[in-house]
Parts: structure tokens; C-alpha cells; sequence
């Protein structure tokens, strides 16, 4: 069904980017995706499989836009309170910190480490070829199955590349052309997700694609 909202929230000094959107019934999910100067610092992720199970389609897509709505502002208003779990910003509270001096570390915040092994040669004559690795973060051990989508993203605007899933070592090849007219300044988005852990690589097109290579948003 595909639909969303976006929405610019301003906590203190910080503008954060919200998202949320419908993938659509190949990945029955409901995402919410907090960007913080384009590197992603919070996701939640709600199934609505069995939900959907049995409804009629104009029946779903008003329910199911009703839900999307309740998920993005509950985040917003998480987001303003200071009670959502931002990534590099996560208040240690007390019980963790006895914790970490045994050496039982709370995963709770882990997620994915989505790798480019091919740097050097994955961009050229306006084709993409992206060989990625998809590992546990902190760990090198293998995520498979999971599911990888790339994207053009530029101001409201998302257009989907390729989507493939992850083979048993966590590989997985995502092959697409990047049209000449791209727009100057969109970025193409790789992102990988595996139930509630989510990883993501950025990166942003210059003037002319098939004459320079995007550059890797830091």
C-alpha cells in the first residue's frame, strides 16, 4: 500500500527527520526510521501480518493508515519527552552500569553492520553493482535472510532500486542503473533490516552520475 508521513522534529540543538511508512505487503511492516544529520539513530518496526489477515483492502488501507499515523506520532512524542533510546545518546541508568563492571553488556540497542566490500568499483558508467555483508554489530557473525532494499531518497521522494535477501554468510548483490538525470543532491539509501535490528549505508549523488562517483555520507 505504501504510505507514510515525514515529519522535522526540533529537540534542543538537534532537527531530527521522522519517518514512518507502509513497505507493503511483501514486507508487512510498519517502519519508523529517526535520522539524525542522514544517519539513522532509532527504528521501530511493527508487524501487521496477522492484523491484515482476513480484512478487505479498503478496509486495511484505513486501518492500516490509522495505525501508521498512532506509531509516528507515539515516536514524535517519545522523540520531544527524551524517552526514545537514541543511538550514541542512551542515558546508562544505574542497574546497567553494574552490569558492564561484570561484563553481562546490555544488547538491547545492537543492531546490524551492513558493509561495502566493494568500495572501489561498486559505481560506473551510471550502473551500480553493491556487494554487501551483512554481520551482527560488534561481531563478524553472518545475518542471513535478512532483507535488503536500495532507494533514491531526495526532500519527501523515495524511489526503490533493487530488494534482495541475504544468502546463509550474510552476502548479497543489489545490481541497478542510476538514471542521468538523477537528481543533484538525493542520496541513494542501502538498507538492511532482520526483525527489530536495522543497518544502513548512505550515500550522496553529485552534479553529474555517470561521470563521478557518489561520495559516502559520513
Amino acid at each position: 500500500m505504501n504510505f507514510g508521513f515525514n515529519s522535522n522534529v526540533r529537540v534542543g540543538s538537534d532537527t531530527f527527520h521522522v519517518q514512518t511508512e507502509d513497505r507493503g505487503p511483501s514486507h508487512p511492516f510498519l517502519d519508523t526510521v529517526v535520522y539524525l544529520s542522514g544517519r539513522v539513530v532509532y527504528k521501530r518496526s511493527a508487524s501487521y501480518e496477522r492484523f491484515a489477515s482476513g480484512l478487505e483492502a479498503e478496509s486495511l488501507a484505513k486501518k492500516l493508515h490509522e495505525r501508521l499515523a498512532q506509531q509516528h506520532h507515539e515516536v514524535i512524542a517519545e522523540l520531544e519527552a527524551g524517552t526514545l533510546p537514541i543511538l550514541g545518546k542512551e542515558k546508562v541508568p544505574p542497574t546497567m552500569q553494574s552490569a558492564e563492571a561484570t561484563g553481562n553488556k546490555d544488547d538491547t540497542h545492537d543492531g546490524l553492520d551492513l558493509r561495502l566490500t566493494n568500495p572501489k568499483s561498486w559505481f560506473a558508467a551510471g550502473n551500480v553493482a553493491l556487494e554487501i555483508e551483512l554481520c551482527m554489530k560488534n561481531s563478524k557473525v553472518p545475518v542471513g535472510n535478512a532483507d535488503v532494499e536500495a532507494f533514491l531518497e531526495f526532500e519527501k521522494r523515495r524511489i526503490p532500486c533493487a530488494e534482495v535477501r541475504t544468502n546463509a554468510e550474510g552476502r548479497a548483490m543489489l545490481k541497478f542503473p542510476i538514471q542521468p538525470n538523477a537528481t543533484d543532491g538525493a542520496s541513494l539509501v542501502v538498507r538492511a533490516t532482520d526483525g527489530t535490528r536495522y543497518g544502513e549505508l548512505r550515500f550522496r549523488l553529485k552534479a553529474k552520475p555517470l561521470d563521478n562517483k557518489p561520495s559516502p555520507v559520513s
